[in-house]
Formats: structure tokens, C-alpha cells, sequence
């Protein structure tokens, strides 16, 4: 029988991807909350190693939300059956021994109405599923998509070019403006299109003044450099520095608790580099920066920014080990009678940070306060740094990257 494709398409705070079934009962099992976010925050580490160790990637800024992948990957679990349910469930790190399946979405679904619910940054997070007029799902699973993951739905003829017009046009509308193009072309045997989108747009607690902005020097490596505009701000905010990693870490709070952690590798420890750094940190770490972060009256210089990444992460998945979505095994009996597959799993994401605050669109240890270098007296982000967006209320990680060249363009 022939077998028909499903374009997943993750993009950039917007996310494209395919569904599930389930039965569920109603939310939210609030105590088991910090494990979803666990979950998610682990699989975000897990996806930007992959990323990484792929050649293109190592020398090149990288900017992704790691919480809308995972929220793709969960909505594809629900019309997953098999083999393919259980290679989507172990791929986000999922265990049956903390929450069930139906428990898991409605923990999604209480992290979309918590964030819906926040007043003090603008934030929105959802999805579009695009069903073909050839095509027909199961009601079950169009009900569950909206229930769980707030999910919009249109019927449209994917093989006309006004249906591509359509997707971009609604994408560019969620992310405002950020992403106007979410996808280029679609093949006309594409059956369904699922769209996860999210876009952040913060003001700092601590605004940075203009006039203080300077051109300054970025040093890529150790023989490359680039002019950028770097802000500047003599203030008393919340740093730490991780012994454990030999990195200088800057906690810049956004209004209504959300945050951005930048961290840079102590430039005094010549062993270290972004390198090492991406390759050890973890959530672990993530979390003991936000417990540990003391106020500190310092010197910070950070760069103007204005970033564009685009991914496929098909290989990337399959790597993680789910390789029958792709493929004639995959098993979607719960999205419809059907014999449908995964075609393409795309991912955008767009990163702006100014002097008022950020826009992005599309996830223990020993606290030692006193060096002899005084590590924490200056930090210049001026070398290659990681940025996490993160949710402060639950630690939730919305956006992760590195910063190679401020410079770069897609």
C-alpha cells in the first residue's frame, strides 16, 4: 500500500511536527510538574549535543527552543502507536515510572495555560495543524491536539501555492514578524503540517542606556575578530561563578520572572573554552547557577544581537534513536487510517537582544565566591557564550544557543 508523507516542521519559535492519541483525563497533576521539566530541560541538552557534534555546527552560533521541540514531539506521540510511540516517549526522555502518557499532556497543557497567563512579558506559545482535503484524522486526535496543546486547525489543499502562503502568513502573524517565512515549498502528496510556534519578547529589570553602547572588539578565536556594538551597564546584578566549569555566569531578569543567563569561560583559565564548556554543562548546572547567582555590583559588557538559525533535524532525531517515523514503519494509527510517515522535521528560531530587553521567536554544586583574580569584578561577553532563556517560576528552559560571532548572518 502506498504511503504518504507528514512534513514535521519545527521552526524557530515555530515548530512544524505530526500527532497522537491518547485518552486522557483533565489536568493538571501539578506536583509532577517539576518532572516534565526535568524531562524537557534533559532532552534540551540532549538535542544541542547532537547539534553540535555535527561539523557544520561547531564553529557557528546556534539558537533553538528546546521546549518547542519537545512539545512537537509529545503532540506527535499522541497519534503514535508501537514502536513509534515508544521511540518518541524514550527520545524525550520520558518514564513511565514518574507520569503516564496522559499525565504528560495534561502537564503540557498546564504549562500552555500558565504561560498564557503571564501578563508581565509577551509571550505566546501554541500550535496549527494544517490537514489536506484529501486527508482524514481522527476526530479523537483533532480534539486531543486542541485540548492538550491549544491546537488550531485548517483544511487545505497542499498542492496549491496559496496553502504555503497560508502557513507563512500565520507564522509571521504568532511570532510578530519575526519568522516570515516558515517553510519554502511543500510536496503535493503532503498529507498534514503541524506547526509549533513560540515567541518571547522580554524588557529587561535593568535596562542597558544607548548611550553607553560603544563599538568594541569580539574575538571569535584566537586569530578571528569582529567589530560589534557592545552594551554596557555598571549596575548590582545577580552573577556567579562556577568553579566546577571555570565559567563566569550573568543572570539578566526580564520582567515577570523570566531570565537570561549568559555564561562565558573564565578567560584566565587557558585550558578552557566554549568547547569544553558545551560539551559538560548540563541542567544540573543550569539550576544550581539560578540557586546559587548572588547581587554584585559589576562591570558588564554584552553584544547587541540579532539572530537567524534554521535546522533540519530529521538525521538529528534519528540519531536520538527515532528512526521509524521516517521510515515505511512508522505506525500513526492514532492520527488515521492512513499508512502516513514523517517527511521533514525543520526547525527556525530568531534571537534579538538591545538595550531594552530581548525578542525571540521558535530548552549543586560548589559556590565559590572569592578568587584570587576576582573573577566577577568584569564580565565581558566578548569571547563565544551560551545564552538560556529560562522561566524562573519552574526553570523551564525556552530558548538555549551559543554565540560564536554576534555577527553572523544565516
Amino acid at each position: 500500500m502506498e504511503r504518504n508523507g507528514v512534513l514535521l516542521w519545527i521552526f524557530g519559535f515555530a515548530i512544524v511536527v505530526c500527532g497522537n492519541q491518547e485518552t486522557l483525563q483533565q489536568p493538571p497533576i501539578s506536583a509532577k510538574l517539576p518532572s516534565l521539566i526535568n524531562m524537557n530541560n534533559d532532552f534540551a541538552f540532549h538535542l544541542y549535543k547532537r547539534v553540535i557534534e555535527l561539523p557544520d555546527y561547531q564553529s557557528k552560533n546556534i539558537f533553538f527552543s528546546p521546549f518547542s521541540v519537545s512539545m512537537a514531539l509529545s503532540e506527535l506521540s499522541l497519534g503514535a502507536g508501537g514502536d513509534t510511540k515508544q521511540q518518541l516517549l524514550s527520545g524525550i526522555g520520558y518514564n513511565s515510572t514518574i507520569f503516564s502518557t496522559e499525565e504528560m499532556h495534561q502537564l503540557f497543557h498546564s504549562l500552555l495555560e500558565d504561560i498564557s497567563n503571564r501578563t508581565g512579558v509577551d509571550i505566546d506559545v501554541g500550535t496549527a495543524l494544517y490537514a489536506s482535503d484529501r486527508f482524514k484524522p481522527h476526530s479523537k486526535f483533532l480534539e486531543d491536539m486542541k485540548e492538550f496543546y491549544h491546537s488550531d486547525g485548517f483544511t487545505v489543499d497542499f498542492r496549491v501555492k496559496e496553502t504555503v502562503d497560508q502557513i507563512n502568513n500565520y507564522a509571521k502573524k504568532k511570532t510578530q514578524g519575526k519568522i516570515n517565512q516558515a517553510v519554502d515549498n511543500l510536496e503535493d502528496d503532503t498529507l498534514m503540517f503541524l506547526l509549533t510556534y513560540i515567541y518571547f519578547k522580554g524588557k529587561w529589570d535593568k535596562p542597558f542606556k544607548p548611550e553607553k553602547t560603544r563599538e568594541s572588539t569580539f574575538h571569535i578565536d584566537d586569530k578571528t575578530t569582529v567589530t560589534v556594538q557592545m552594551m554596557h551597564q555598571y549596575e548590582r546584578l545577580k552573577v556567579f561563578y562556577d568553579a566546577e566549569l571555570s565559567t563566569k555566569v550573568l543572570c539578566l531578569d526580564y520582567k515577570d520572572s523570566f531570565s537570561m543567563f549568559l555564561a562565558v569561560p573564565d578567560d584566565k583559565m587557558e585550558q578552557k573554552n566554549i568547547k569544553d564548556l558545551e560539551m559538560t554543562v548540563s541542567r544540573q548546572h543550569v539550576e544550581k547557577w539560578k540557586r546559587s547567582a548572588f547581587k554584585k555590583t559589576v562591570d558588564i559588557y554584552v553584544p547587541k544581537l540579532s539572530l537567524k538559525t534554521s535546522y533540519s533535524l530529521k538525521d538529528i532525531l534519528k540519531g536520538m534513536g527515532m528512526a521509524d517515523i521516517f521510515s515505511d514503519k512508522a505506525n500513526f494509527t492514532g492520527v488515521s487510517e492512513e499508512k502516513i510517515f514523517v517527511s521533514k522535521v525543520l526547525h527556525k528560531a530568531t534571537l534579538d537582544i538591545d538595550e531594552q530587553g530581548t525578542t525571540a521567536a521558535a530548552v549543586t554544586g560548589v559556590s565559590m565566591r572569592v578568587r584570587l583574580h576576582n573573577p566577577l569584578s568584569i564580565l565581558k561577553f566578548n569571547r563565544p557564550f551560551m545564552i538560556f532563556i529560562t522561566d524562573q517560576t519552574n526553570d523551564n528552559i525556552l530558548f538555549f544557543g551559543k554565540v560564536v560571532n554576534p555577527n553572523e548572518k544565516l
